[in-house]
């Protein structure tokens, strides 16, 4: 098995994509942010399934922070394979008249910028390996006053087809668009409200239906790059 580096890891799809890769006997380099004592627990979980672990904090804004965070990661369990850009926000509802300046840096910078960061110190620091993208179903549509949302996340699949072509032959870069992904330990902050007679599949997804596909590119040919993975049940075909 390999050394898997997830950013977001501490709380909801980081965290579950952490435990399974470690279920799988995969070391883990846990990246949060704000989320000190999910992060802890993740890390003390996954200490107890008997593979290598690691915990990070950083700002994925701060070059120096991500930077940093890499450099303690490889020290304390060796280089990772694959990184996995996880992190990212999602601000509530705004009409463009009340988009705040704050909103949109941060935003884009978190849900682009970091993703950009991560990968260039990846790239620097691993030589060869994987990258998997995060964006959404959001960069692929336009949803009502999600301005800085959908262009955040609309960057992040330009960026994963850049990357594959910059930093080919040594890695792939693939991106996942997940749909409404439901966590029932960790609820969103809001309600779902996609009528589920609107997804083919007829229920909302999993941390397995996301990490399987994570997994796929984790792990296949690395002649599959540049690729835009859904993972919505087939919502995208049904709207």
């Amino acid at each position: 098995m390999g050394i898997v580096l997830i950013t977001g890891a501490g709380k909801r799809i980081g965290r579950g994509l952490a435990i399974r890769f470690a279920e799988k006997d995969w070391g883990v380099i846990i990246h949060y942010n704000s989320s000190d004592e999910k992060a802890s627990e993740t890390e003390k979980y996954i200490r107890g399934l008997g593979v290598k672990v690691a915990i990070v904090k950083a700002d994925v804004r701060n070059y120096q922070e991500v930077r940093k965070a890499f450099n303690d990661a490889v020290i304390e369990v060796g280089i990772p394979d694959v990184l996995i850009n996880n992190a990212g926000i999602y601000p509530p509802p705004t009409q463009l008249k009340d988009i705040s300046d704050k909103m949109w840096d941060d935003t884009l910078n978190i849900n682009l910028r970091g993703e950009y960061y991560s990968a260039k110190v990846f790239s620097e620091i691993a030589k060869e390996g994987r990258i998997i993208n995060f964006s959404s179903l959001g960069g692929l549509e336009v949803w009502k006053n999600r301005i800085p949302y959908n262009v955040s996340k609309a960057g992040v699949i330009q960026l994963t087809k850049a990357l594959a072509k910059e930093l080919a032959p040594n890695f792939s870069v693939n991106c996942i668009c997940p749909g409404t992904i439901d966590i029932p330990e960790e609820p969103p902050t809001e309600k779902i409200k996609i009528d589920l007679d609107k997804i083919p599949m007829k229920r909302y997804g999993n941390v397995d239906d996301i990490f399987d596909a994570v997994y796929f590119f984790s792990t296949c040919s690395k002649y599959f790059t540049g690729q835009i993975l859904c993972v919505d049940g087939g919502y995208h075909i049904a709207r």
